[in-house]
């Protein structure tokens, strides 16, 4: 049986977080950045009460305009089943509405053995989230991936092999908290993710106290940066809060939490079962169309304008005359819901060419670095993984895209007729 490390409480106060608005034209599909105010509560221990990382948060959030509303309950060295039995937990979770409440464990349980987690963490981690919606049905649980320690688990390294590196431990906490989010439906913050991209690009940053377990300054502004994005799906490169750490590595760590979150933001369950109405249209045949959403897993209906409406996450409808249609699209939760609306002209197509205009749209090269060539001649659009609009235009087929950071995209062709969106790589 592995043991766990009893945490010291350490403190420092520092000081904020922010939101997405999506507002939908009738021309089309139009990003907006708003200020934004959240209720978040913190369970935890040190790894989120050293340096006041709540706090941390609110600053980051603060400077781009935004609002933090927390509490927290982070005593050293607590446990997922210490929580659980807590009376504080039931106190802070009834004491107003939260719209997410985040679950860190205690930093050894989750790199422990596969088996030994499945017996003794998972169950508290489904037993928390199951409190978490019974007082709040609409909060969001976002499970706090911590980090592995500098040199591994040395007090556990004798019992399980891969505790004895720092990698070992990294890749066992990203499994099993990776497994608590999908257990739960929950969200993962990567944090733990964002650490180890940061000291493979730049060991010398030190993201370690003198313990080389708890969080330097610069590891719990780096932690602050990506619950930032987590949160409120929103860039963190423009906050101009730094916190105390120098320009250059406040610089750095930003652009560390906005790759982390943004290259997988399906793996970190970001928006998977949060409604997000949005959508594409492609022409299949004459007066054919395939509705594509974001949302697959949630409950879907489209109103295609005619009198005809769908529940299909990705419908295809027919439409009998060609004239101009409004298509909405509501995506709902039990608490929540988005909308969305384009307005569709239809055209009588023959086969043929309705088949080359399907499949007319493509980028190359795939990834790219500094010109991205389409044979469209179109509008377009090219967003981020958060849906920030990073540039766009009226004719496609040749992009300069040296301004963009490295990582993942998506480009959004429009024609008379259809609009395709494609993922691309930039080097």
């Amino acid at each position: 049986m592995l043991t766990k490390f009893n945490e010291t409480i350490m403190k420092k106060r520092l000081t904020h977080l922010s939101l997405l608005l999506l507002i939908i034209s009738m021309n089309g599909l139009v990003f907006a950045q708003q200020s934004k105010k959240i209720k978040v509560l913190f369970f935890g221990n040190s790894y989120t009460y050293v340096n006041n990382l709540p706090q941390l948060i609110y600053d980051v959030a603060l400077s781009k305009g935004d609002t933090l509303l927390y509490d927290s309950n982070c005593p050293g060295g607590q446990t997922f089943n210490g929580h659980f039995v807590d009376p504080t937990t039931v106190s802070k979770l009834t004491s107003q509405p939260w719209d997410h409440v985040i679950l860190q464990a205690q930093s050894q349980e989750p790199s422990f053995p596969p088996a030994q987690v499945a017996s003794q963490t998972l169950p508290y981690a489904i037993k928390l989230d199951s409190m978490i919606k019974h007082y709040n049905p609409c909060a969001e649980t976002v499970f706090f991936e911590t980090w592995g320690r500098k040199n591994g688990d040395a007090s556990n390294c004798p019992f399980y092999a891969p505790l004895c590196t720092y990698l070992g431990m990294q890749n066992r906490l990203r499994a099993s908290y990776k497994l608590f989010a999908d257990s739960t439906h929950g969200v993962f913050s990567p944090v733990g993710e964002a650490f180890k991209k940061s000291i493979a690009l730049n060991p010398s940053l030190e993201l370690y106290s003198l313990d080389q377990s708890h969080p330097s300054l610069e590891g719990s502004y780096l932690a602050a940066c990506v619950f930032y994005e987590v949160l409120f799906h929103k860039s963190v490169l423009t906050s101009t809060y730094t916190a105390g750490v120098s320009l250059a590595n406040s610089v750095f760590l930003k652009q560390i939490a906005h790759s982390v979150v943004g290259d997988s933001i399906s793996t970190w369950n970001i928006g998977k079962y949060t409604p997000y109405a949005p959508f594409t249209t492609s022409l299949i045949s004459a007066l054919n169309y395939q509705f594509t959403g974001y949302s697959s897993s949630l409950a879907n209906k489209w109103y295609f304008g005619d009198g005809t409406t769908s529940l299909l996450s990705n419908p295809s409808h027919a439409y009998a005359v060609s004239q101009t249609y409004t298509v909405s699209h509501v995506v709902t939760t039990g608490c929540k819901k988005d909308s969305a609306s384009f307005i569709l002209s239809p055209i009588i197509l023959d086969v043929s060419q309705s088949a080359s205009i399907e499949n007319s749209f493509s980028v190359f090269p795939n990834p790219v670095n500094h010109i991205l060539f389409t044979n469209s001649n179109g509008h377009f659009k090219i967003f981020d993984l958060l849906g920030n609009v990073c540039l766009q235009g009226n004719k496609s087929d040749e992009i300069i895209i040296e301004s963009l950071t490295c990582g993942v995209y998506f480009i959004e062709l429009t024609s008379a007729t259809s609009t395709t969106k494609i993922k691309f790589f930039k080097e």
